[in-house]
């Protein structure tokens, strides 16, 4: 049995910083459809003020920033330099002036207390290696009766891409393991935000299409398994993709490469 690797947060930080630029770019985009879907799912109302924790390319930051106003105002915050140096360019092309960034550990929020109306935070929980403290944070910064938004991966994940990877990983005597779950079910998700009040979840099965296996592989680079397979020497890193895209090639239709990704969004009160 292979040593477990924990995908430790210098690596997580270290992967956002390295696909800064492809991160959310390659394939369709599903961060950015998800997290407006996020945003129209809450009751965001003009002049609110709100946190977005790992913000990555403003995927509900932007959104939230147009739904909130000009008397509104949105701090996203990251772990990761280069994203938010990409989202700062991305924001000044957006012309908006209600939203700052901050590099910021959402485990130690550097906010006073009940400062923020909403409290977002979008498939990120599982990268928090304390995430009851996170979720302490995210429960103190926000204002009595305000509002918090998550989205989760359901399961199965990026079915069957994520599958066949596990075992490609395993072939090759790693086995990774992320801070936290990577994906849940709504019961799941529920107990884990306990600690807040009137949780409701909402599930979607989304059928995402690539339009090749390569892309599949990019978007695969930008998230913390990233590591791993960088680590490995260019002759070892071609076999290891070659053999991967051999386990999934039957996912190939006439329009694309079709992957399950099921979404649980997550609202609850303070």
């Amino acid at each position: 049995m292979p040593e477990p690797i924990i995908i430790t947060k210098q690596m997580i930080e270290q992967t956002f910083d390295d696909s800064a630029k492809s991160y959310d770019s390659v394939g369709p985009n599903v961060f950015t459809q998800f997290g407006r879907r996020l945003v129209d799912r809450l009751p965001l109302v003009p002049g609110a003020n709100v946190l977005d924790i790992a913000t990555g390319k403003g995927a509900v930051l932007i959104p939230t920033a147009q739904r909130v106003g000009s008397n509104g105002h949105v701090v996203g915050i990251d772990l990761s330099r280069a994203i938010l140096q990409e989202t700062e360019r991305i924001l000044r092309e957006s012309n908006l002036t209600n939203v700052k960034l901050r590099r910021m550990d959402a485990e130690q929020l550097e906010f006073p207390d009940q400062t923020f109306d909403f409290v977002i935070c979008a498939f990120a929980l599982f990268l928090f290696p304390d995430i009851k403290a996170a979720l302490r944070e995210m429960n103190r910064v926000c204002k009595p009766e305000g509002y918090f938004g998550f989205t989760f991966f359901g399961k199965p994940l990026f079915n069957p891409g994520i599958p066949a990877l596990v075992q490609q990983f395993m072939l090759y005597g790693y086995e990774l393991r992320m801070p936290q779950p990577l994906a849940y079910t709504p019961d799941e998700v529920k107990a884990l935000l306990s600690q807040f009040d009137s949780v409701e979840t909402y599930t979607e099965m989304n059928d995402i299409i690539y339009t090749s296996l390569e892309d599949i592989w990019s978007f695969l680079l930008t998230l913390p398994i990233r590591s791993p397979i960088m680590s490995m020497n260019e002759d070892v890193r071609t076999r290891f993709k070659n053999e991967y895209f051999a386990k999934i090639s039957s996912i190939g239709r006439a329009d694309g490469f079709h992957v399950t990704m099921p979404v649980i969004y997550a609202i609850a009160k303070r």
